[in-house]
């Protein structure tokens, strides 16, 4: 502190308030009060205290009395002039006049000390006086005064900072509170003079708790998503055994009223640019206390898996039919209400349109069927103002009257595909889909929608062209189609999807009536795995079955080596009974593949005609 460099013998003038106050000298560890002599406390010696504090000049100055200084006035009364910039340097009486009547000297300055941090509660410390304002020296700055201006601030307490800047406009080298200082701006200020390098030029930086909040990342999902937290005004993910106590889950869900915590979701979309994530937090979940103020706050850069969370309050919504029209419903942790057409408008329409990147709202006159039972309504009605961030962000008190639903029609509706008719490459509107986050339940929607079956196989693969902004893709169970999902674009850090459906896949055998039994599902054939002894039954009525799938021209020699690694097999269960829908890929090992024999009925021998 810039305290332990000063002799013990050293005297410094402060004041009790900022820039207004009994004038007090510290003088080692002990306080004293100047005497308020009317001999020596003039307009002059007021107007050099004031300046000597960066305060202008006295607008107002008196003497009086109070019990607890009387007994610590300072030996000596100054009587000073103009020129003079310490009180110091003016002229002592010793001892003190007749007249100080046990009375102190008083000041009241024309300027001001302000102190802040350029972003409210975050950034370089920033100092203004005498119409001045500039950076304070990081080299003398300690936790001990960043403790003191968060508090004056009500910002919180301070945190770790990660990003402070190099340089700076330096204009004071240190402050020094006195044992008397209950605010920063009542210390001693020392100005940096342009030929003093003591300070390396790189300015003092605080980032307060109270610069901390959250949010989620996609609006249109209410209460659901990925967690983002702004820090140092960077919005930066958090890590999962952040989120898994609690307590924290709690606070950040009821700082955006959203309820409790019902559960972590794993990370969505693309990994941010910014390798920073909050890596670790200690949060007492109160109704009143905000993320700011959780006594630890720690954001890293070391490698960490991201999160989201889904708070009690979650919903969304989702037309019942298409993923860009149909009855709007709310999904919510109760099931499904419908939005009631009261109020519910083009503006409304096509804010929510754009929620489900579906374009805008298409208008349209034609009365729409009721095609889904509603058994409940969603109990707020909606009214957008001017740039609603969501559609959730229109969402009133008002109890909705009107029990007749929303239906919508948007511009556009995502068109889902693939490569090659029943399998390939994933793409939404001709774009590829991300392998993060992709699950077989998501390669049935795409199957399904396709009429092509069920999903078989699953592989990623590098892209069939570019892969930077691509889609990112997570689905609900309530989403019927992959439309329906949440989809970003952003850039992908592993390959693109490729599925295989129960349409696509072919099945032969090396002789025209059995043989080996080969199929392909990854556009490759290949020899199956021998039956398992518990799907005996089921392999009882497999020839039969099979023979209706197989094309009867020959895949090779009936003279190859049987002894082969086989990574394929048919797998039968409830659920699995088409045959096309029961291939899985399972190493078997170096055993015999599988050998079917088609029935092939014989051929009636002609009656022998009779001679006449």
């Amino acid at each position: 502190m810039f305290l332990s460099l000063c002799p013990s013998g050293h005297k410094v003038v402060f004041l009790s308030g900022t820039c207004s106050g009994h004038v007090g000298i510290e003088h080692g560890r002990e306080i004293y009060w100047l005497s308020g002599s009317k001999e020596t406390w003039n307009q002059e010696s007021a107007d050099t205290v004031c300046q000597q504090m960066h305060c202008g000049n006295a607008s107002r100055f008196s003497f009086n009395s109070k019990a607890d200084m009387i007994n610590k006035v300072w030996k000596n009364s100054f009587s000073c002039s103009s020129r003079k910039k310490s009180l110091f340097e003016c002229n002592q009486t010793t001892p003190l006049p007749p007249d100080h009547h046990n009375s102190t000297a008083y000041v009241n300055c024309s300027g001001n000390i302000k102190m802040r941090l350029t972003n409210s509660c975050w950034g370089k410390v920033r100092i203004r006086v005498e119409e001045k304002e500039g950076d304070m020296c990081a080299d003398t700055w300690t936790e001990d005064k960043s403790v003191k201006l968060c508090e004056k601030l009500n910002c919180g307490t301070p945190i770790k900072a990660h990003n402070s800047p190099k340089d700076g406009d330096i204009l004071f080298k240190s402050l020094h509170p006195t044992n008397q200082t209950t605010d920063l701006t009542q210390s001693i200020f020392v100005k940096n003079q342009d030929n003093d390098n003591s300070c390396k030029q790189k300015p003092a930086y605080v980032v307060c708790s109270g610069s901390v909040k959250p949010r989620f990342s996609i609006p249109s999902y209410k209460c659901f998503g990925n967690v983002e937290v702004e820090y140092e005004g960077k919005w930066i993910p958090v890590c999962e055994d952040a989120l898994k106590d609690t307590n924290n889950g709690n606070t950040i869900c009821q700082e955006l009223k959203c309820g409790d915590a019902v559960e972590t979701l794993p990370y969505f979309g693309p990994a941010p640019a910014e390798k920073l994530a909050i890596s670790n937090l200690n949060c007492i979940a109160n109704a009143n206390s905000p993320l700011s103020a959780c006594s630890s706050i720690t954001a890293s850069t070391a490698a960490c898996k991201h999160s989201g969370l889904r708070c009690s309050e979650w919903r969304t919504m989702v037309p019942d039919k298409k993923a860009c029209s149909g009855t709007v419903l709310v999904h919510w942790r109760q099931g499904l209400s419908a939005v009631s057409r009261e109020n519910f408008n083009e503006t409304e329409k096509e804010k929510l349109c754009q929620d489900m990147d579906c374009g805008g709202y298409q208008s349209t006159n034609e009365i729409h069927p009721q095609t889904i039972e509603i058994d409940s309504f969603w109990n707020k009605s909606f009214s957008c103002g001017e740039n609603p961030g969501s559609i959730w962000e229109c969402e009133n008190k008002t109890t909705p009257s009107r029990k007749e639903p929303v239906f919508i029609e948007c511009k556009k509706e995502p068109s889902v595909s693939l490569s090659q008719g029943c399998h390939g490459e994933v793409r939404i509107d001709g774009v590829p889909v991300c392998a993060s986050n992709w699950d077989l339940s998501y390669a049935h929607k795409v199957c399904q929608e396709k009429l092509c079956g069920n999903a078989v196989f699953i592989e990623s693969k590098a892209p069939s062209k570019g892969s930077g902004n691509i889609y990112h893709v997570s689905c609900e169970k309530y989403h019927s189609i992959i439309g329906k999902c949440r989809r970003t674009k952003g850039k992908c850090d592993t390959n693109v999807v490729f599925i295989t459906c129960s349409e696509s896949v072919k099945f032969r055998t090396t002789e025209k009536h059995g043989g080996v039994l080969y199929v392909n599902y990854r556009d490759k054939w290949e020899r199956v795995c021998p039956f398992r002894a518990e799907e005996k039954e089921y392999v009882q009525n497999l020839p039969a079955k099979l023979c209706e799938e197989i094309n009867n021209e020959t895949h090779s020699s009936s003279t190859e080596d049987k002894q082969v690694n086989l990574e394929t097999t048919l797998e039968f269960t409830d659920v699995t009974m088409d045959i096309k829908r029961s291939v899985n890929q399972r190493s078997c090992g170096n055993v015999s593949p599988a050998e079917i024999l088609c029935y092939v009925p014989e051929t009636p021998t002609p009656p022998t005609p009779t001679r006449p």
